[in-house]
């Protein structure tokens, strides 16, 4: 339970931590692409303004030249002086937008800026020879046929496909910021669709798994509320057998050690009458007392041994299963075969107690409830572990889930649980009843060659 508890957490953590990463790397990188597009956005705007302002004011002053040719032309008394410097101002005012213009990217620029500086060289060259010539007579009629006002829509014409070049690269620009927009919005959209499924996934998880502990909680609940009530009935009947031995104990007492002390005590009047009689026998009614005395000792013997047999200790488990074997024939007249295999001596004082009171306690249940007519009693130590056997053909039982054994069963099952062994209870009704156990030894307890 507490494992199955602790394990929902390194998942749950992992889950809630991996969706944060997730959400928050998604959002560093959105808001750096929202960036990068706001400055390209930017970058695209003032660098079509600044295009389409230079491309103006180039146009602005091709203008300006042909009104100072008019000018030039038209006015009698005019410095020619102040026209060249006007025109030296006005070139190299053009020549610095044609700078400017240069420096912008290749596909920014296109072929349209090249045909554009070479028409505005050849304008200017032709213009700056017209104005270092002398004015003739007609030159003011000449202003109207000559070439230059083909030259000049030349060069409106180049600035106009510039302009336009500069407006397609803008829109086109324009359109891959759109589509980047539109990626961030996508790349918003599928992080929050991940946060939302990975929260589903969490949450479904987590709603799955406490169900899980909440089925495992009531199932643990059930089997303590059944345990209490195993405990209860264990405890009763342990109550109930405490009071079984003590009556028989006192039964004995009474019935057996209180009818020979009575006897004894007969016997000893008729003693003391005989002495008091003059040619009286004391032979019979002595014998008759040394008996008595006698079956009074082997009667205690008898108890103590039920009890706590002496042999245990002092001739070992073998001797001590014999005896046992012995009385429980003599009593219920049921043949006992008992086989001892392996070396006893070593096993510690725990062991050799647990052992006899298994068997006291499986002959027992075997003389109460198996009605059987013969039983088989095999003890064996090998390869660091004691096992021992008890088979009857006897009536044998149906074992049911969830129905306590009785106590003699749960006896043995308490002490092998205790001495991390293990026992098997095999019983079919008219098939008998097999108990097997087998019980570890200490390192110690193994004998070493």
């Amino acid at each position: 339970m507490t494992g199955a508890k602790q394990s929902i957490w390194p998942v749950s953590v992992f889950g809630l931590g991996f969706m944060l990463l997730t959400i928050g790397l998604s959002g560093v990188a959105n808001i750096q692409e929202t960036r990068r597009i706001h400055n390209q956005i930017l970058l695209v705007e003032n660098s079509y303004r600044r295009v389409e302002s230079l491309v103006e004011a180039v146009r602005a002053d091709v203008s300006r030249l042909a009104v100072l040719r008019r000018d030039r032309l038209l006015e009698a008394n005019s410095s020619a002086a102040n026209y060249r410097k006007l025109f030296a101002e006005l070139r190299a005012k053009t020549e610095i937008n044609l700078d400017q213009l240069r420096i912008l990217p290749p596909e920014q620029r296109g072929k349209a800026f090249d045909r554009l500086e070479s028409a505005l060289l050849m304008y200017f060259d032709a213009v700056d020879v017209e104005f270092r010539s002398s004015r003739g007579p007609d030159a003011k009629f000449a202003f109207v046929d000559d070439g230059f006002g083909s030259q000049s829509m030349t060069v409106f014409a180049v600035a106009e496909e510039l302009r336009r070049l500069n407006e397609e690269n803008f829109e086109s620009r324009r359109r891959a910021l759109n589509r980047s927009v539109d990626n961030l919005q996508y790349d918003i959209w599928e992080t929050i669709l991940t946060a939302l499924i990975l929260g589903a996934i969490i949450a479904g998880a987590s709603v799955f798994r406490i169900s899980a502990l909440e089925k495992e909680t009531a199932l643990h609940q059930k089997a303590t509320e059944q345990a209490e009530v195993r405990l209860r009935h264990l405890s009763q009947q342990l109550v109930s057998s405490q009071e079984q031995e003590r009556k028989a104990l006192s039964r004995e007492l009474h019935d057996e050690i209180g009818q020979l002390l009575t006897a004894l005590r007969m016997e000893l009047g008729n003693l003391e009458r005989a002495r008091s009689t003059p040619g009286s026998d004391f032979s019979p009614h002595l014998e008759q007392a040394k008996k008595l005395a006698e079956s009074t000792l082997r009667t205690t013997r008898d108890i103590a041994m039920g009890l706590r047999p002496a042999m245990l200790d002092v001739l070992g488990l073998g001797a001590a299963l014999e005896w046992q074997a012995r009385e429980f024939t003599r009593r219920y007249n049921t043949p006992i075969q008992l086989e001892v295999d392996g070396d006893l001596k070593h096993l510690p004082d725990q062991h050799r107690t647990y052992l006899y009171r298994i068997v006291q306690e499986g002959l027992t249940n075997c003389a109460r409830h198996a009605q059987a007519k013969n039983i088989r009693v095999k003890l064996q130590e090998a390869g660091g572990q004691v096992a021992v056997a008890i088979e009857d053909d006897g009536v044998g039982f149906l074992r049911q889930d969830g129905v306590a054994y009785g106590l003699g069963l749960l006896g043995i099952t308490e002490r092998v649980r205790e001495l991390c062994g293990q026992v098997t209870i095999d019983s079919a009704p008219g098939r008998g009843t097999r108990i097997a156990v087998v019980l570890p030894l200490e390192p110690e307890a193994v004998p070493t060659e």
